[in-house]
């Protein structure tokens, strides 16, 4: 009775070029516009190949081709999760201006004016505060005069903005307040 050799199964190793790769451009060219905008396509690649190292190291006892893909595509899965995370995270905490920072302010800017703040704040403003902001700015001498009726700031405002004192009985001056302590 002759018997069959057995043979050795040979351990396979990952190898990043190949199907691993491919895969890997189609996830992220789908996945491209979830992350930040400082990240373009070749950025997120290198971060896959980091991926796909990390994963061949933490697991070197997997020898099915399967079984590594399927660890490989939820580890990046994770990582784009996280990533969409920090985005959603960053648009919250940031507050985007219609301004040019670096523009402003002949680029003195932080501790010396502390406008960048300031102007954040203006841009979450009420329409109306703005209005009236803009007014105080245009022309600083029209609160000054004493013509007509005695007058508080706000009414002063009212009439200069033309805001109707029946129809909306406007704060500025808590809504100033309220901003500039929020």
């Amino acid at each position: 009775m002759t018997r069959k050799r057995e043979r050795i199964r040979v351990c396979w190793s990952p190898k990043w070029d190949g199907p691993i790769k491919a895969w890997s451009q189609k996830f992220i060219n789908q996945n491209l516009w979830r992350v930040d905008r400082i990240h373009d396509a070749d950025d997120l690649i290198q971060d896959a190949y980091l991926t796909f190292v990390k994963v061949q190291e933490a697991y070197p006892r997997v020898v099915e081709p399967g079984h590594f893909m399927a660890l490989f595509k939820t580890a990046m899965t994770n990582r784009m999760h996280d990533r969409a995370r920090y985005v959603m995270l960053k648009r919250t905490i940031h507050d985007d201006t219609p301004y040019d920072v670096s523009e402003m302010f002949d680029g003195r800017i932080g501790e010396v004016t502390n406008q960048g703040y300031l102007n954040a704040l203006l841009t979450e403003a009420p329409n109306e505060l703005r209005a009236a902001l803009a007014l105080l700015a245009s022309n600083p001498g029209a609160l000054r005069s004493n013509e007509g009726p005695r007058e508080n700031l706000n009414q002063k405002l009212r009439r200069l903005l033309g805001i109707d004192k029946m129809v909306l009985k406007y704060d500025f001056v808590a809504e100033l307040l309220t901003l500039l302590n929020a």
